[in-house]
Protein backbone atom coordinates (compact mmCIF):
# COMPACT_ATOMS: atom_id res chain seq x y z
CA UNK A 1 0.00 0.00 0.00
CA UNK A 2 2.59 2.33 0.56
CA UNK A 3 4.20 2.06 -2.61
CA UNK A 4 0.89 2.46 -4.24
CA UNK A 5 0.74 6.29 -2.10
CA UNK A 6 3.94 7.33 -2.96
CA UNK A 7 3.86 6.80 -6.87
CA UNK A 8 0.23 8.30 -6.51
CA UNK A 9 1.91 11.24 -5.06
CA UNK A 10 4.45 10.73 -7.47
CA UNK A 11 1.91 10.82 -10.36
CA UNK A 12 -0.24 13.87 -8.80
CA UNK A 13 3.59 16.20 -8.28
CA UNK A 14 3.97 16.01 -11.84
CA UNK A 15 0.98 16.32 -13.22
CA UNK A 16 0.38 19.79 -10.99
CA UNK A 17 4.13 20.81 -12.72
CA UNK A 18 3.24 19.90 -15.51
CA UNK A 19 -0.03 21.51 -15.51
CA UNK A 20 1.43 24.92 -14.35
CA UNK A 21 3.45 24.84 -17.08
CA UNK A 22 1.05 24.04 -19.78
CA UNK A 23 -1.09 27.34 -17.61
CA UNK A 24 2.15 29.71 -17.70
CA UNK A 25 3.04 29.10 -21.51
CA UNK A 26 -1.19 29.28 -22.68
CA UNK A 27 -1.05 26.05 -24.38
CA UNK A 28 -3.94 24.40 -25.46
CA UNK A 29 -4.50 20.74 -25.68
CA UNK A 30 -6.91 18.08 -27.37
CA UNK A 31 -8.13 15.70 -25.71
CA UNK A 32 -5.86 13.07 -27.70
CA UNK A 33 -2.94 15.14 -26.14
CA UNK A 34 -4.13 14.70 -22.88
CA UNK A 35 -4.05 10.84 -23.47
CA UNK A 36 -0.45 11.26 -24.56
CA UNK A 37 0.17 13.35 -21.59
CA UNK A 38 -1.50 10.51 -18.99
CA UNK A 39 0.77 7.97 -20.42
CA UNK A 40 3.99 10.09 -20.25
CA UNK A 41 2.92 10.70 -16.93
CA UNK A 42 2.49 7.23 -15.99
CA UNK A 43 6.05 6.36 -17.95
CA UNK A 44 7.89 9.33 -16.18
CA UNK A 45 6.67 8.51 -12.32
CA UNK A 46 7.00 4.83 -13.04
CA UNK A 47 10.59 5.15 -14.27
CA UNK A 48 11.35 7.97 -10.99
CA UNK A 49 9.83 5.26 -8.85
CA UNK A 50 12.16 2.63 -10.29
CA UNK A 51 15.70 5.25 -10.29
CA UNK A 52 14.57 5.88 -6.53
CA UNK A 53 14.18 1.88 -5.52
CA UNK A 54 17.49 1.32 -7.05
CA UNK A 55 19.68 4.79 -5.83
CA UNK A 56 17.74 3.36 -2.05
CA UNK A 57 18.38 -0.06 -1.74
CA UNK A 58 21.55 -0.55 -4.42
CA UNK A 59 19.80 -2.87 -6.12
CA UNK A 60 18.05 -2.90 -9.82
CA UNK A 61 14.47 -2.43 -9.71
CA UNK A 62 13.95 -6.05 -12.02
CA UNK A 63 16.13 -9.03 -11.83
CA UNK A 64 15.58 -11.63 -13.32
CA UNK A 65 17.28 -15.50 -12.82
CA UNK A 66 17.23 -18.71 -14.66
CA UNK A 67 18.82 -21.83 -13.52
CA UNK A 68 19.41 -24.85 -16.44
CA UNK A 69 20.93 -28.27 -15.73
CA UNK A 70 22.92 -30.35 -18.69
CA UNK A 71 24.89 -33.25 -17.93
CA UNK A 72 25.57 -32.43 -14.47
CA UNK A 73 26.27 -28.63 -15.01
CA UNK A 74 24.85 -25.52 -13.53
CA UNK A 75 24.34 -22.89 -16.03
CA UNK A 76 23.04 -19.89 -14.54
CA UNK A 77 21.60 -16.82 -16.00
CA UNK A 78 20.41 -13.52 -15.01
CA UNK A 79 19.54 -10.14 -15.94
CA UNK A 80 19.03 -6.69 -14.75
CA UNK A 81 21.05 -3.66 -15.15
CA UNK A 82 23.96 -6.09 -16.13
CA UNK A 83 23.24 -9.35 -17.76
CA UNK A 84 25.66 -12.45 -16.65
CA UNK A 85 26.23 -16.28 -17.78
CA UNK A 86 27.71 -18.34 -15.49
CA UNK A 87 29.11 -21.95 -15.65
CA UNK A 88 29.32 -24.41 -12.56
CA UNK A 89 29.61 -21.03 -10.52
CA UNK A 90 32.20 -19.28 -13.00
CA UNK A 91 31.61 -16.53 -14.52
CA UNK A 92 31.69 -17.03 -18.38
CA UNK A 93 30.32 -14.03 -19.95
CA UNK A 94 28.57 -10.60 -19.42
CA UNK A 95 27.14 -7.59 -20.55
CA UNK A 96 26.36 -4.39 -19.11
CA UNK A 97 23.97 -2.24 -20.13
CA UNK A 98 20.48 -1.90 -21.12
CA UNK A 99 19.22 -3.30 -24.33
CA UNK A 100 16.24 -5.52 -26.35
CA UNK A 101 17.74 -8.67 -26.70
CA UNK A 102 21.89 -9.85 -25.40
CA UNK A 103 23.32 -12.96 -26.34
CA UNK A 104 25.96 -14.10 -23.81
CA UNK A 105 28.45 -17.31 -25.00
CA UNK A 106 30.57 -19.63 -23.04
CA UNK A 107 31.95 -23.11 -23.02
CA UNK A 108 31.09 -26.30 -20.98
CA UNK A 109 34.31 -28.02 -20.18
CA UNK A 110 32.96 -30.72 -22.73
CA UNK A 111 33.64 -28.34 -25.22
CA UNK A 112 30.06 -28.02 -25.71
CA UNK A 113 29.07 -24.04 -26.75
CA UNK A 114 26.56 -22.18 -24.43
CA UNK A 115 24.36 -19.54 -25.72
CA UNK A 116 21.52 -17.80 -23.77
CA UNK A 117 19.68 -15.20 -25.73
CA UNK A 118 18.45 -13.05 -23.31
CA UNK A 119 14.94 -10.91 -24.81
CA UNK A 120 13.49 -7.92 -23.05
CA UNK A 121 10.52 -5.35 -22.93
CA UNK A 122 8.21 -5.42 -19.77
CA UNK A 123 9.42 -8.53 -18.86
CA UNK A 124 12.15 -10.52 -19.72
CA UNK A 125 13.03 -14.46 -21.57
CA UNK A 126 15.73 -16.21 -21.58
CA UNK A 127 15.96 -18.62 -24.13
CA UNK A 128 19.66 -21.09 -23.59
CA UNK A 129 21.03 -23.19 -26.00
CA UNK A 130 23.74 -26.12 -25.98
CA UNK A 131 24.65 -26.40 -29.62
CA UNK A 132 21.30 -26.67 -31.12
CA UNK A 133 19.49 -27.88 -28.04
CA UNK A 134 16.82 -25.89 -26.48
CA UNK A 135 17.14 -26.26 -22.86
CA UNK A 136 14.27 -25.63 -20.39
CA UNK A 137 15.37 -23.86 -17.11
CA UNK A 138 14.90 -26.05 -13.73
CA UNK A 139 14.26 -22.62 -11.47
CA UNK A 140 13.26 -19.18 -12.43
CA UNK A 141 13.32 -15.80 -10.13
CA UNK A 142 11.61 -12.66 -11.25
CA UNK A 143 10.43 -10.04 -9.80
Amino acid sequence: MKKFLVSLLEGVIVGVILGIALVILGIEITGFQIGILVFVLFISTSIASSIGQWINTGKAPTHYEWVYNHDGNRIEVSAGLTEKLYINDELADEKKGVALKVELKGKLKSGEEVKAVIKGGMTAKCELFIGNELLLPIATKTP
